[in-house]
């Protein structure tokens, strides 16, 4: 008997509240823009559901791990390179303290404002997995430096003796209505090798950033181009018609309707009157006129 593998990739289901998407512009490869602008994410992402005969009367029914993107025209209306990126939500904040618990004072862990989180994310335990990373007093970012959040929980401060002293610590309780979140991170305990040696986890009043880890950032690079491969046939083998008066040539799309027209005339010589140049210039403003059905109508 053979033992199967299963894979362990799951489909992500991630929430567009919790996508954070921005956007930016170049004209041509020439041109660098290292500017990126925000933008909400329900304005370009939407879900996809199951096939209407496979859904279940109760349920989202949503069809996990893909999305639909949306370029609304109001913002993705120029010729030229558009470079979205999506990554999970990031959540600046600061740390209050890097305490343990009074129960379990070999556990070390971050303390959260619960003020300074989103509603949604107030509750025990529902940061488990999600990632930190931390910021250095001068703003830089502290490069290749992550912690994962292993659990989560409201604490409210107590103060005990230090042993047979009588000095005080400030530790930690578990309690349903205080207002700090206690983080437990990964790695947080010290290696067989170095007992004494406590991984980094921050410090008080450092800033860390706080993100999901529901899918991996991407980027996506549009090319907004002026013709298709369809329009592009059109041009080249679509109906057209070369009005010999008025010296317009006019394209049309598979439907007949108007899509590029061009003024053609010729530059002649000033003394001689012989033809130097034949020009075919792109017409600005469309001679309606010049509609396929009237032409070939009035033949």
């Amino acid at each position: 008997m053979s033992i199967g593998t299963y894979g362990i990739t799951r489909s992500s289901d991630v929430s567009i509240d919790d996508i954070d998407a921005f956007y930016n512009y170049t004209p041509n490869r020439e041109t660098q823009n290292d500017v990126f602008i925000r933008i909400a994410a329900n304005s370009i992402i939407t879900y996809n559901y199951l096939p209407i005969d496979e859904q279940i009367l109760g349920q989202e029914n949503l069809l996990e791990g893909v999305y639909n993107l949306n370029l609304p025209s109001t913002i993705f209306n120029q010729l030229g390179f558009y470079t979205i990126y999506l990554r999970p939500k990031v959540i600046s904040l600061t740390v209050m303290d890097c305490g343990v618990l009074s129960a379990l004072p070999t556990i070390k862990g971050l303390l959260l404002n619960l003020n300074d989180l989103p509603s949604n994310l107030v509750s025990n335990n529902l940061l488990q997995g999600y990632k930190i990373e931390y910021i250095n007093s001068d703003g830089t970012k502290m490069r290749n430096i992550v912690r994962y959040v292993v659990t989560s929980n409201k604490v409210s401060p107590v103060t005990e003796n230090i042993g047979n002293t009588s000095q005080k610590a400030v530790r930690y309780r578990f309690d349903d209505a205080g207002t700090l979140l206690f983080l437990q991170l990964t790695p947080s305990s010290s290696s067989d090798v170095k007992p004494n040696a406590q991984p980094f986890i921050g410090n008080p009043g450092q800033t860390i950033l706080l993100s999901n880890t529901n899918f991996e950032p991407l980027s996506i690079e549009i090319e907004m181009v002026e013709n298709t491969l369809d329009t592009l046939m059109d041009i080249v083998a679509g109906e057209q018609v070369k009005d010999v008066q008025k010296g317009i040539l006019t394209h049309y799309d598979k439907d007949r309707v108007i899509t590029k027209q061009f003024d053609l005339y010729n530059i002649k010589d000033d003394v001689s009157d012989v033809p130097l140049f034949e020009i075919k210039e792109r017409r600005l403003n469309v001679d309606e006129s010049e509609n396929f059905e009237d032409v070939i109508s009035g033949i």
